[in-house]
Protein backbone atom coordinates (compact mmCIF):
# COMPACT_ATOMS: atom_id res chain seq x y z
CA UNK A 1 0.00 0.00 0.00
CA UNK A 2 0.99 3.62 -0.06
CA UNK A 3 3.32 4.51 2.17
CA UNK A 4 3.40 7.44 5.04
CA UNK A 5 6.73 8.07 4.81
CA UNK A 6 9.02 9.00 2.03
CA UNK A 7 8.37 6.30 -0.31
CA UNK A 8 5.33 4.88 -2.05
CA UNK A 9 5.23 1.59 -2.27
CA UNK A 10 3.20 -1.23 -3.46
CA UNK A 11 1.48 0.63 -6.57
CA UNK A 12 2.04 -0.70 -9.88
CA UNK A 13 2.50 0.50 -13.00
CA UNK A 14 -0.66 -1.03 -14.61
CA UNK A 15 -2.56 0.28 -11.65
CA UNK A 16 -5.36 2.52 -12.49
CA UNK A 17 -4.49 6.14 -12.20
CA UNK A 18 -7.22 7.62 -10.08
CA UNK A 19 -6.88 4.40 -7.99
CA UNK A 20 -3.27 5.45 -7.45
CA UNK A 21 -4.48 8.98 -6.23
CA UNK A 22 -6.31 8.00 -3.52
CA UNK A 23 -3.77 5.52 -2.24
CA UNK A 24 -0.67 8.22 -2.30
CA UNK A 25 -3.16 10.94 -1.27
CA UNK A 26 -4.54 9.12 1.71
CA UNK A 27 -1.09 8.52 2.78
CA UNK A 28 0.03 11.73 2.18
CA UNK A 29 -2.69 14.17 3.57
CA UNK A 30 -2.58 11.90 6.55
CA UNK A 31 1.18 12.52 7.52
CA UNK A 32 0.10 16.05 7.35
CA UNK A 33 -3.12 15.61 9.38
CA UNK A 34 -0.44 13.42 11.92
CA UNK A 35 1.99 16.26 12.10
CA UNK A 36 -0.25 19.09 12.35
CA UNK A 37 -0.94 19.14 15.99
CA UNK A 38 2.32 18.25 16.91
CA UNK A 39 3.96 21.20 15.39
CA UNK A 40 0.99 23.74 16.68
CA UNK A 41 1.43 22.66 20.52
CA UNK A 42 3.68 20.32 21.15
CA UNK A 43 7.22 22.33 19.22
CA UNK A 44 8.63 22.88 22.59
CA UNK A 45 9.30 19.17 22.85
CA UNK A 46 10.83 18.44 19.24
CA UNK A 47 11.91 21.12 16.63
CA UNK A 48 11.21 18.01 14.19
CA UNK A 49 7.62 18.03 14.57
CA UNK A 50 7.50 21.43 12.92
CA UNK A 51 10.33 20.26 10.04
CA UNK A 52 8.47 16.87 9.76
CA UNK A 53 4.65 19.05 9.17
CA UNK A 54 6.67 21.16 6.51
CA UNK A 55 8.47 18.40 4.41
CA UNK A 56 4.57 16.58 4.44
CA UNK A 57 2.72 19.62 3.33
CA UNK A 58 5.09 19.92 -0.08
CA UNK A 59 5.07 16.03 -0.26
CA UNK A 60 1.42 16.06 -0.36
CA UNK A 61 1.38 19.57 -2.65
CA UNK A 62 3.33 17.68 -5.43
CA UNK A 63 0.80 14.85 -5.33
CA UNK A 64 -1.98 17.17 -5.67
CA UNK A 65 0.09 18.77 -8.94
CA UNK A 66 0.70 15.11 -10.17
CA UNK A 67 -2.72 14.07 -9.62
CA UNK A 68 -4.53 17.38 -10.38
CA UNK A 69 -6.22 15.46 -13.34
CA UNK A 70 -8.16 12.99 -11.89
CA UNK A 71 -9.45 14.95 -8.68
CA UNK A 72 -12.91 17.13 -8.01
CA UNK A 73 -12.14 20.79 -8.36
CA UNK A 74 -13.53 22.11 -5.46
CA UNK A 75 -11.93 19.73 -3.04
CA UNK A 76 -8.61 20.19 -4.77
CA UNK A 77 -9.03 23.80 -4.31
CA UNK A 78 -9.70 23.93 -0.65
CA UNK A 79 -7.23 21.57 -0.33
CA UNK A 80 -3.96 23.39 -1.94
CA UNK A 81 -5.08 26.77 0.27
CA UNK A 82 -5.42 25.00 3.63
CA UNK A 83 -1.81 22.96 2.93
CA UNK A 84 -0.31 26.44 1.86
CA UNK A 85 -1.23 28.35 4.65
CA UNK A 86 -0.19 25.47 7.01
CA UNK A 87 3.31 25.33 4.62
CA UNK A 88 3.77 29.16 5.26
CA UNK A 89 3.26 29.45 8.78
CA UNK A 90 5.26 25.89 9.53
CA UNK A 91 7.92 27.72 7.25
CA UNK A 92 8.27 31.01 9.27
CA UNK A 93 8.81 28.60 12.51
CA UNK A 94 11.06 26.58 10.90
CA UNK A 95 13.44 28.92 9.17
CA UNK A 96 14.26 30.26 12.66
CA UNK A 97 14.61 26.96 14.21
CA UNK A 98 17.86 26.50 11.44
CA UNK A 99 18.98 29.79 12.20
CA UNK A 100 18.88 29.22 16.00
CA UNK A 101 20.93 25.46 14.95
CA UNK A 102 22.90 27.77 13.01
CA UNK A 103 24.19 30.34 15.39
CA UNK A 104 24.48 27.00 17.80
CA UNK A 105 27.53 25.56 15.53
CA UNK A 106 29.00 28.68 14.10
CA UNK A 107 32.23 29.18 14.33
CA UNK A 108 32.37 33.25 14.19
CA UNK A 109 31.93 33.41 17.71
CA UNK A 110 35.19 31.44 18.77
CA UNK A 111 37.08 35.22 18.89
CA UNK A 112 37.22 37.43 21.30
CA UNK A 113 34.86 39.84 22.28
CA UNK A 114 32.21 37.73 20.04
CA UNK A 115 30.32 36.47 23.36
CA UNK A 116 27.93 39.49 23.01
CA UNK A 117 27.14 38.96 19.70
CA UNK A 118 26.22 35.57 20.12
CA UNK A 119 23.85 36.18 23.02
CA UNK A 120 22.32 38.96 21.31
CA UNK A 121 21.52 36.61 18.35
CA UNK A 122 20.53 33.79 19.90
CA UNK A 123 18.18 36.10 21.93
CA UNK A 124 16.65 37.44 18.79
CA UNK A 125 15.85 34.21 17.06
CA UNK A 126 14.10 33.02 20.02
CA UNK A 127 11.86 35.78 20.07
CA UNK A 128 10.94 35.76 16.53
CA UNK A 129 10.51 32.10 17.28
CA UNK A 130 8.66 32.67 19.58
CA UNK A 131 6.39 34.65 17.57
CA UNK A 132 6.61 32.32 14.52
CA UNK A 133 4.85 29.81 16.72
CA UNK A 134 2.18 31.80 17.76
CA UNK A 135 0.77 32.12 14.62
CA UNK A 136 1.88 28.06 14.02
CA UNK A 137 -0.44 27.51 16.59
CA UNK A 138 -3.34 29.06 15.80
CA UNK A 139 -2.89 28.37 11.86
CA UNK A 140 -2.83 24.76 13.33
CA UNK A 141 -6.11 25.30 14.95
CA UNK A 142 -7.95 27.12 12.62
CA UNK A 143 -7.28 24.97 9.72
CA UNK A 144 -7.39 21.18 11.52
CA UNK A 145 -10.81 20.88 10.75
CA UNK A 146 -10.11 21.83 6.53
CA UNK A 147 -7.28 19.12 6.85
CA UNK A 148 -9.74 16.57 8.26
CA UNK A 149 -11.81 17.26 5.23
CA UNK A 150 -8.62 16.89 3.06
CA UNK A 151 -8.40 13.63 4.39
CA UNK A 152 -11.97 12.61 4.22
CA UNK A 153 -13.04 14.09 0.53
CA UNK A 154 -9.78 14.16 -1.73
CA UNK A 155 -8.61 10.58 -1.95
CA UNK A 156 -12.10 9.64 -2.59
CA UNK A 157 -12.96 12.06 -5.79
CA UNK A 158 -10.52 10.92 -7.20
CA UNK A 159 -11.96 9.33 -10.57
CA UNK A 160 -11.06 9.13 -14.48
CA UNK A 161 -9.60 12.00 -15.87
CA UNK A 162 -11.83 13.91 -18.75
CA UNK A 163 -9.05 15.31 -20.45
CA UNK A 164 -8.11 14.06 -23.63
CA UNK A 165 -4.74 12.26 -23.90
CA UNK A 166 -4.48 12.35 -19.82
CA UNK A 167 -2.17 8.68 -18.41
CA UNK A 168 -4.79 6.16 -17.51
CA UNK A 169 -2.38 4.03 -15.81
CA UNK A 170 0.23 4.96 -13.00
CA UNK A 171 3.25 3.98 -14.81
CA UNK A 172 1.35 6.38 -17.82
CA UNK A 173 1.60 8.91 -15.36
CA UNK A 174 4.90 8.57 -14.88
CA UNK A 175 5.74 8.86 -17.65
CA UNK A 176 4.50 11.87 -19.05
CA UNK A 177 4.84 14.01 -15.41
CA UNK A 178 8.76 12.64 -14.80
CA UNK A 179 9.73 13.15 -18.47
CA UNK A 180 8.14 16.62 -18.14
CA UNK A 181 9.81 17.83 -14.52
CA UNK A 182 13.24 15.93 -15.36
CA UNK A 183 13.44 18.09 -18.89
CA UNK A 184 12.64 21.06 -17.07
CA UNK A 185 15.20 20.31 -14.60
CA UNK A 186 18.00 19.51 -17.14
CA UNK A 187 16.89 23.10 -18.91
CA UNK A 188 17.00 24.79 -15.91
CA UNK A 189 20.57 23.38 -15.03
CA UNK A 190 21.42 24.18 -18.34
CA UNK A 191 20.81 27.58 -18.18
CA UNK A 192 23.31 28.08 -15.61
CA UNK A 193 22.08 29.36 -12.87
CA UNK A 194 24.31 32.48 -10.78
CA UNK A 195 21.98 34.75 -8.69
CA UNK A 196 20.62 33.75 -5.50
CA UNK A 197 17.16 33.58 -6.91
CA UNK A 198 18.25 31.50 -9.65
CA UNK A 199 20.00 28.95 -7.61
CA UNK A 200 16.87 29.38 -5.07
CA UNK A 201 14.33 28.56 -8.55
CA UNK A 202 16.46 25.56 -9.34
CA UNK A 203 16.20 24.06 -6.12
CA UNK A 204 12.36 24.83 -5.55
CA UNK A 205 12.23 22.69 -9.01
CA UNK A 206 14.56 19.94 -7.65
CA UNK A 207 12.68 19.54 -4.61
CA UNK A 208 9.54 19.28 -7.19
CA UNK A 209 11.51 16.03 -9.14
CA UNK A 210 12.34 14.49 -5.45
CA UNK A 211 8.97 14.17 -4.51
CA UNK A 212 7.78 13.03 -7.44
CA UNK A 213 10.10 10.20 -7.91
CA UNK A 214 9.39 9.19 -4.14
CA UNK A 215 5.70 8.78 -5.58
CA UNK A 216 6.75 6.85 -8.95
CA UNK A 217 10.11 5.39 -7.64
CA UNK A 218 8.53 1.52 -8.11
CA UNK A 219 7.78 2.50 -11.54
CA UNK A 220 11.39 2.76 -12.38
CA UNK A 221 14.93 0.42 -12.33
CA UNK A 222 16.68 0.53 -9.33
CA UNK A 223 19.36 2.66 -10.11
CA UNK A 224 16.12 5.20 -10.51
CA UNK A 225 16.05 4.86 -6.65
CA UNK A 226 19.97 3.89 -6.26
CA UNK A 227 21.56 6.37 -8.52
CA UNK A 228 19.37 9.29 -9.90
CA UNK A 229 17.16 9.90 -6.27
CA UNK A 230 20.31 10.15 -4.46
CA UNK A 231 22.09 12.66 -6.86
CA UNK A 232 18.99 14.85 -6.55
CA UNK A 233 18.40 14.66 -2.71
CA UNK A 234 22.36 15.67 -3.03
CA UNK A 235 21.75 18.95 -4.76
CA UNK A 236 18.90 19.91 -2.89
CA UNK A 237 21.39 19.79 -0.06
CA UNK A 238 23.82 22.13 -1.20
CA UNK A 239 21.67 24.64 -2.57
CA UNK A 240 19.95 24.45 0.52
CA UNK A 241 22.49 25.72 2.62
CA UNK A 242 23.16 28.08 -0.79
CA UNK A 243 20.04 29.57 0.13
CA UNK A 244 20.15 29.30 4.21
CA UNK A 245 23.35 31.70 3.51
CA UNK A 246 21.71 34.41 1.31
CA UNK A 247 18.76 34.32 3.59
CA UNK A 248 20.84 34.84 6.65
CA UNK A 249 23.07 37.86 5.29
CA UNK A 250 19.74 39.68 4.64
CA UNK A 251 18.59 38.68 7.75
CA UNK A 252 21.59 39.95 9.68
CA UNK A 253 22.04 43.18 7.37
CA UNK A 254 18.27 44.06 8.58
CA UNK A 255 19.17 43.35 12.58
CA UNK A 256 22.71 45.66 12.21
CA UNK A 257 20.37 48.55 10.36
CA UNK A 258 17.79 48.13 13.14
CA UNK A 259 20.10 48.01 16.13
CA UNK A 260 22.11 50.56 15.04
CA UNK A 261 19.17 53.08 14.00
CA UNK A 262 17.31 52.40 17.82
CA UNK A 263 20.32 50.66 20.11
CA UNK A 264 23.58 52.20 18.57
CA UNK A 265 25.40 51.04 21.96
CA UNK A 266 24.43 47.94 21.53
CA UNK A 267 25.21 47.83 18.09
CA UNK A 268 28.90 48.71 19.09
CA UNK A 269 29.13 46.07 21.24
CA UNK A 270 28.11 43.50 19.11
CA UNK A 271 29.07 44.78 15.93
CA UNK A 272 32.49 42.48 15.76
CA UNK A 273 30.32 39.39 16.11
CA UNK A 274 28.01 40.05 13.30
CA UNK A 275 31.04 40.86 11.21
CA UNK A 276 32.30 37.60 11.60
CA UNK A 277 28.72 36.00 11.27
CA UNK A 278 28.46 37.81 7.57
CA UNK A 279 32.17 36.58 6.80
CA UNK A 280 31.31 33.35 8.02
CA UNK A 281 28.54 32.91 5.78
CA UNK A 282 29.71 34.76 2.56
CA UNK A 283 32.14 32.19 2.84
CA UNK A 284 29.22 29.29 2.78
CA UNK A 285 27.43 30.57 -0.01
CA UNK A 286 30.98 30.63 -2.61
CA UNK A 287 31.84 27.33 -1.06
CA UNK A 288 28.34 25.56 -1.95
CA UNK A 289 28.23 27.51 -5.00
CA UNK A 290 31.24 25.65 -6.19
CA UNK A 291 29.96 22.71 -4.82
CA UNK A 292 26.86 22.69 -7.06
CA UNK A 293 28.72 23.27 -10.00
CA UNK A 294 30.82 20.38 -9.33
CA UNK A 295 27.42 18.48 -8.57
CA UNK A 296 26.36 19.67 -12.62
CA UNK A 297 28.95 17.48 -14.08
CA UNK A 298 28.36 14.75 -11.42
CA UNK A 299 24.50 15.00 -12.75
CA UNK A 300 25.43 15.07 -16.29
CA UNK A 301 26.82 12.26 -16.16
CA UNK A 302 24.57 9.86 -14.14
CA UNK A 303 21.79 10.62 -16.60
CA UNK A 304 23.92 10.10 -19.65
CA UNK A 305 24.72 6.15 -18.03
CA UNK A 306 20.85 5.77 -16.26
CA UNK A 307 18.71 7.59 -19.61
CA UNK A 308 15.16 8.05 -17.69
CA UNK A 309 13.37 6.18 -21.01
CA UNK A 310 15.68 3.22 -20.36
CA UNK A 311 14.65 3.08 -16.69
CA UNK A 312 11.11 2.81 -17.75
CA UNK A 313 11.58 0.45 -20.33
CA UNK A 314 13.66 -1.81 -18.03
CA UNK A 315 10.45 -0.86 -15.46
CA UNK A 316 8.13 -2.37 -17.62
CA UNK A 317 5.71 0.94 -17.82
CA UNK A 318 4.40 2.36 -21.28
CA UNK A 319 6.78 3.92 -23.06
Amino acid sequence: MAGEGKWVTGISPETPAEEAAKRVLAARLGTVKHYLPLAGTQAHEDVEYVHQLRVATRRTGAALRIFKPYLARKPLRHAKEALRAVRQAAGSARDWDVFAEYLAGSKAFKGAGTEASLDFLTGYALGERAAAQVTLTATAAALQPEIDEACEALPGSAGPAKEEETPPTFGDLAVSHLTALFDGFAASIAASPTTPDQLHQLRILGKRVRYAMEVFAECFAPPFGEVLYPAVERVQEVLGTVQDGNVGLTRIAGIRARVKATRPDIAKRVQKGLLAVERELRLSVRTHTRAFQEWIGEWTKLTAAHPLPELLHVAGAAA
